[in-house]
C-alpha cells in the first residue's frame, strides 16, 4: 500500500484519476445529501431546460447563482434568459426531506436554491420530464458504480475456483473446465449478454433487474481470467512448499485459496482494477438498449437510453450527453489506476522509476 501511494504521487494522471474516483464514490454514498433533488422530482414546465447556473451577474456579483429562463417554444423547448432574474445558490440549504443511508432523517442538501424558490436549479440541464440531470446522475451512480465491484467479485470468485481447480488437478478436470470456458469465449460477449437477458422476464422490478444483470455480466466475464489463473496455478503448484502441502494431505481447495492464490495476488488486484470498467460498460449497454435498468430506477445507461436516440436531440439538447461523459471519465480513471497497479506490483518497477 505504501508503494502504491508513493507511485501515485509521481503519476499526476493516476493521482487525478484516484481523486475523481474518491469524489464519485463519496457522491454515490451520500447521494441524497449531494443531489439538490430526488431522482424522480419533476418540473413538468421545464422540459429539456439548459444549464442555468452562472458565476457572475451585476445584481449578485461573483458567486454561484441561478438565472431564470422563459420558454419561448414549447414544441422544441427553446428558452430565453430573463435579464436581471437571479437566485443565489446556497450551501447546506434546506430542501426535499430524505433519509440518509435510509436511516437518518434530514432535509439539508449540500447545495441548491432556497426551498421557497419556485424556479429550479439545473446545474447540467434537465431531461424530457424536467428532472434535474445532475441529481439523476448522482443517484444513477449507485447502480453504475457498484455493479462493477459486485460483478467483478462474482466473476473473480468463479475464475479463481474453476481456474484454480483446472491448474491444480490438470488432466481430465483441466480439459473439461477449459473447453467449458472456451465455449463462452468463442461466443461474442455482447451477443451472449443480450441473449441471456432477453430470455428473462421483462417485467422484473429494478432490484431484480440489477441482480440479474450483475449475474449475467459475471457469468460472461469469468472465462478469460480463469485461463490466466489456470496457467499460474499450474506453474506455482510445482513449488516445493505446495508439494509438501499435498503430501501432508491438506485439501486442494485449502491449498489453492491459502497458499497458491496469495502468490498471485498482484495479478488478481490488477485484473480487478481493469475489469470493473467492463462491468460498468456492460450495464450501460443493456440499459441503453432497454434491457437493463428502467424507470423509476436510474443508472447512467438508462439516462442516455432515450434522450440521445435522435440526432435532433443531440443538436438541440447537447447536455443530455453528460451521463456519457461521466461514464467515459470513470472508465479512464479505472484504467489509469489499473495501469499504475500493474507497475507497482511489477518486480522490475523500482528499476524504472
Amino acid at each position: 500500500m505504501k508503494n502504491f501511494f508513493t507511485a501515485l504521487k509521481k503519476r499526476p494522471v493516476a493521482l487525478i484519476s484516484f481523486i475523481i474516483l474518491i469524489i464519485l464514490y463519496l457522491g454515490m454514498g451520500f447521494a441524497e445529501f449531494a443531489a439538490p433533488y430526488r431522482s424522480g422530482t419533476s418540473f413538468a414546465d421545464y422540459s429539456y431546460h439548459p444549464p442555468n447556473v452562472r458565476w457572475y451577474s451585476q445584481e449578485l456579483g461573483f458567486g454561484p447563482q441561478v438565472q431564470e429562463h422563459a420558454v419561448i417554444n414549447e414544441i422544441t423547448w427553446e428558452y430565453a434568459r430573463i435579464k436581471g432574474n437571479y437566485t443565489k445558490i446556497q450551501f447546506f440549504v434546506k430542501g426535499e426531506p430524505y433519509y440518509l443511508f435510509g436511516l437518518i432523517p434530514m432535509e439539508h442538501h449540500f447545495f441548491g436554491v432556497s426551498k421557497n424558490s419556485e424556479y429550479p436549479m439545473y446545474l447540467m440541464g434537465s431531461d424530457n420530464l424536467g428532472r434535474d440531470l445532475f441529481s439523476r446522475i448522482i443517484y444513477g451512480s449507485r447502480i453504475s458504480l457498484s455493479i462493477g465491484f459486485i460483478g467483478i467479485f462474482i466473476s473473480m470468485t468463479l475464475a479463481i475456483l474453476f481456474g484454480g481447480l483446472a491448474g491444480f488437478y490438470g488432466g481430465i478436470t483441466d480439459w473439461l473446465i477449459m473447453r467449458f470456458s472456451e465455449f463462452f469465449i468463442l461466443i461474442p460477449g455482447l451477443y451472449m449478454i443480450l441473449f441471456l437477458r432477453s430470455i428473462l422476464s421483462s417485467s422484473m422490478d429494478s432490484g431484480q433487474s440489477y441482480m440479474i444483470i450483475t449475474v449475467i455480466l459475471s457469468f460472461v466475464g469469468w472465462p478469460g481470467t480463469a485461463r490466466l489463473i489456470r496457467g499460474m496455478v499450474h506453474s506455482i503448484k510445482r513449488e516445493d512448499f505446495i508439494q509438501n502441502a499435498i503430501l501432508d494431505g491438506i485439501p486442494a481447495i485449502s491449498i489453492i485459496y491459502k497458499q497458491i492464490i496469495p502468490q498471485m495476488s498482484s495479478i488478481i488486484i490488477v485484473s480487478i482494477a481493469l475489469g470493473i470498467p467492463g462491468f460498468i460498460l456492460g450495464e450501460t449497454v443493456l440499459s441503453y438498449l432497454g434491457l437493463g435498468i428502467v424507470d423509476p430506477a436510474v443508472s447512467w445507461g438508462s439516462l442516455i437510453n432515450r434522450d440521445i436516440s435522435t440526432i435532433n436531440n443531440l443538436k438541440n439538447y447537447p447536455w443530455v450527453l453528460t451521463p456519457g461523459l461521466y461514464l467515459l471519465i470513470t472508465t479512464l480513471a479505472f484504467n489509469f489506476i489499473g495501469d499504475l497497479l500493474r507497475d507497482v506490483f511489477d518486480p522490475y518497477y523500482k528499476d524504472r522509476r
